[in-house]
């Protein structure tokens, strides 16, 4: 792996009472051949764990922090192209993994004026992202006024598609604030998820996300 200059990064994951062993042993792997230290929030609100977890990083003069969801699958030359990335162009002011939305596929990205990702070997910048593995310049961060993470209902005070969700909120004040969030294609994030597996009638084995088995469970029994 080629290195980067001498900087300071540190790993946060929120993560909830259970989790997937097979994720976290490629997580720990991962963090542990880089030397990258992980702090590990078991919160249930989402929002104020990571907030704490930045501030804190902040408050110890960490160059970069390295987000991880964990249910990500990556490897230690994963998180060694972002840091390459972000270290040597100083237009990016964060850079994250391509990663695919569980269970439909969508790339877990925006982009404010179209609704394709087309690669041409470099970084793509977009609107927001995600923090699947995530590297964010902390200096940038720093000056963005609080709260980071907040959830908003719609203008009618309801959880409809038009909320702001923690994560969304946060990538619209970094984008305000006159920051730049990248999308580097040649980082391939895999995303851990449940599937059912099912003979159908002819006996033919299949695989399911859950809810494509919720919705055709009655097709199950005869």
């Amino acid at each position: 792996m080629e290195s980067t200059k001498s900087v300071r990064v540190a790993a946060l994951m929120t993560a909830p009472r259970y989790e997937p062993v097979y994720a976290r042993n490629y997580i720990e792997l991962a963090l542990h051949t880089l030397k990258i230290p992980l702090t590990v929030s078991g919160g249930v609100f989402y929002g104020q764990c990571m907030q704490i977890m930045l501030q804190d990083l902040v408050k110890q003069d960490v160059d970069y922090a390295l987000t991880v969801d964990f249910d990500s699958m990556f490897t230690a030359e994963h998180v060694q192209r972002l840091l390459n990335i972000i270290a040597s162009n100083d237009y990016i002011d964060a850079i994250t993994a391509i990663q695919p939305k569980r269970g439909c596929g969508t790339v877990l990205a925006s982009m404010e004026e179209h609704t394709t990702l087309e690669w041409t070997g470099k970084p793509i910048k977009v609107a927001s992202a995600h923090f699947g593995l995530t590297v964010i310049d902390l200096k940038k961060l720093a000056a963005i006024p609080k709260p980071w993470f907040i959830g908003r209902p719609d203008k009618n005070g309801e959880w409809t598609d038009d909320k702001i969700d923690d994560d969304v909120w946060f990538w619209k004040q970094w984008f305000e604030a006159g920051n730049s969030i990248y999308v580097d294609p040649g980082c391939r994030l895999g995303h851990l998820e449940e599937m059912v597996t099912v003979y159908d009638q002819q006996m033919q084995l299949t695989h399911l996300y859950p809810k494509n088995w919720s919705d055709q469970r009655a097709s199950t029994v005869d």
